[in-house]
């Protein structure tokens, strides 16, 4: 009896521990395996700046102006619970002797690592610059990714999000000495209203005239001073008072931001390794829409060739692409690519741990234990090894002895007395 407890007892043990490891694995991991709230770390980078215009001005420059760039990427948990993380985002970028600073502050889903649609989420400090980041990813990328997988990266400078497009499957990153998935972005969006004030603070004009803007026109095949000359002396002066209010209104300037990259992620964790812009920056293009005010004049004078040139002229630039202001080209530095990498080791390896090495001991005992427990049991039932068995059945009926035959009987020779 002692041995038939001790199996029951085993074998209950090992089924308790058989459905644990499963109860681990669908509750405990989910729990478990999240963003850490202690990450406090900065990325560098090293590039080029190239200035194609006049910070002023937007004029052309006759030769681009090229400087090293640096840029550094402080990402540090500030909050957090159970499912959320609040991160600050700080970027500083020096191009020459300029200096300019980003800031931006996330909120994240712990466990898929998505950014979320979150009134703590806001740029530069400042709540009444909302960000819109909901389903992307720009802190970390999703556990498990998967080259075949669907992601959107977020750019905080146009508020907006982009696909991620596989580029080369799993692979050796040279650098950091860890598998990777690569995968490209490329975006072109106007600037968000926060990063517009951004760069209206470091001294980017706003608006321009349109004596500023006669080079572009010119480009552009209108000679302004020409169809005034043609033009006015045909005008009335209601007409007259109308083109040169027109003329006096600034040109407001439309911003751009654009980025063509490449980012190494590292698949387990969703890491990012590496970081690769090989196009960043700003366009700039006029915003002519104010000259639609002139449509009718224009119309009505359409037979003078200079001002059918300058209708035509108009249209072609209001379709232009936007003008490259300035241009970023930076890669990761192999030691900010070293130091991500020994950490995403480091995560994968505790990820491996909770995933896979605990609920796979836990499920590994408890097999043994219920395999142990259910042939002790059965050896109870025989009564052991080593133990002869005892026949309990009742003993048959011996049949009573029969009497000696008396040799007087037998032999006929024998005499009475």
């Amino acid at each position: 009896m002692k041995r038939k407890g001790w199996s029951i007892a085993a074998v209950g043990l090992g089924v308790v521990l058989l459905v644990g490891s499963v109860g681990f694995r669908l509750v405990a991991v989910p729990a478990l395996v999240r963003f850490p709230l202690n990450i406090d770390e900065t990325t560098r980078y090293t590039g080029t700046s190239t200035s194609y215009v006049d910070q002023a001005t937007l004029l052309p420059l006759t030769v681009p102006k090229v400087e090293p760039l640096s840029l550094s990427r402080h990402v540090k948990v500030v909050s957090g619970n159970f499912g959320h993380a609040v991160i600050d985002e700080d970027v500083s970028i020096t191009a020459g002797s300029t200096t300019s600073k980003e800031s931006y502050r996330y909120v994240m889903n712990r466990r898929s690592m998505q950014l979320l649609d979150d009134p703590r989420s806001f740029a530069f400090g400042k709540t009444t610059a909302p960000m819109h980041p909901g389903g992307a990813y720009r802190i970390n990328f999703a556990r498990g990714t998967s080259i075949h997988g669907t992601y959107r990266s977020y750019i905080p400078e146009a508020d907006a999000s982009t696909p991620l497009v596989p580029v080369e499957g799993l692979h050796r990153h040279s650098d950091a000495r860890i598998s990777v998935m690569d995968f490209s972005s490329k975006l072109e969006r106007p600037v968000a209203p926060y990063y517009r004030a951004h760069l209206a603070a470091m001294g980017l004009p706003m608006q321009v005239s349109v004596t500023q803007l006669q080079p572009q026109l010119a480009a552009a095949g209108i000679d302004v001073n020409k169809t005034l000359a043609d033009v006015l002396p045909r005008l009335t002066p209601d007409e007259s008072k109308l083109l040169a209010a027109t003329l006096a209104k600034p040109i407001p300037l439309d911003y751009f931001f654009f980025a063509d990259g490449l980012v190494s992620i590292e698949p387990k964790t969703g890491a990012l390794i590496d970081v690769h812009a090989q196009r960043e920056g700003v366009a700039v293009r006029p915003d002519l829409t104010g000259a639609s005010a002139l449509q009718p004049l224009l119309a009505k004078y359409s037979a003078i060739p200079s001002v059918k040139a300058l209708s035509v002229g108009l249209a072609a630039l209001a379709a232009r692409a936007p003008q490259v202001a300035q241009e970023f080209r930076y890669q990761q530095t192999v030691p900010s690519s070293l130091t991500v990498a020994s950490k995403a080791r480091g995560l994968s390896r505790r990820v491996d741990l909770v995933t896979w090495w605990i609920p796979g001991v836990m499920a590994g005992l408890g097999l043994v234990l219920v395999v142990l427990g259910l042939i002790g049991w059965r050896r109870s039932r025989r009564g052991g090894p080593g133990q002869t068995e005892i026949d309990v059945r009742e003993p048959e009926p011996a049949e009573p002895p029969v009497p000696p035959v008396p040799s007087s009987a037998t032999d006929p020779n024998h005499e009475h007395v």
